[in-house]
């Protein structure tokens, strides 16, 4: 019979996924999610310039008005509240996009900005107890510091990298991609590594 892929959680009598990548992946998505939308992020910096992002917008916009218009006409006899509000919601941020692309543009920015910002606040604040208890605790907090000056720098000068000379967006957007794979690589190790047990409010290392 194939390995068993649970192991015991410590001092809980319940069960817990191995801790293999592919569990992390599967179950651990709150931990990567912001570096993976910081690598994507990076990645259209990089395919793509100032002006081409707001046609981007343009054509979310578009996409994002025929779905609400979509959704109203097919679902048009379940006149639910919901699907009311779905609709139209979908319809004006749509139409929003293709009127001020820019504006929307900046706007994602400053909200990508302030998430990779606050979350490597989090991580550096709940990264502290790892202190003297694993030697990559350096490396943690230094690639949390430097993600969170970026974070910093896209929410208060979003119109700045949209607007920036090629050179910049793309150096800007390798930042981004590298730092990016870099929080991937430390939310993995200290899941990976980390002896975690359960307080009944949150998952904490252990002493």
């Amino acid at each position: 019979m194939a390995k068993q892929n649970l192991i015991e959680k410590k001092n809980s009598g319940g069960m817990q996924p191995e801790k293999n990548f592919i569990n992390f992946v599967k179950f651990e998505s709150k931990r990567y999610a912001i570096p993976f939308i910081m690598l994507v992020l990076g990645l259209l910096f990089i395919l793509l310039q100032g002006n081409v992002l707001d046609v981007l917008v343009t054509v979310l916009g578009v996409v994002l008005m025929i779905g609400g218009v979509i959704m109203g006409l097919s679902l048009l006899s379940a006149t639910s509240p919901l699907v009311v509000f779905g609709a139209s919601a979908l319809f004006i941020l749509g139409l929003i996009s293709v009127i001020n692309p820019s504006w929307v543009a900046t706007f994602f920015l400053k909200v990508i900005g302030l998430c990779v910002f606050l979350n490597s606040l989090i991580r550096i604040i709940t990264e502290h107890s790892l202190k003297g208890k694993t030697s990559k605790y350096s490396f943690y907090f230094i690639t949390d510091i430097v993600t969170a000056a970026v974070g910093l720098l896209l929410f208060l000068f979003p119109t700045t990298w949209l607007q920036s000379v090629s050179f910049l967006f793309y150096v800007f957007g390798i930042l981004l991609m590298v730092l990016g794979i870099f929080n991937i690589y430390t939310a993995y190790k200290v899941y990976k590594e980390g002896r975690y047990v359960n307080d009944g409010t949150d998952v904490v290392w252990e002493e």
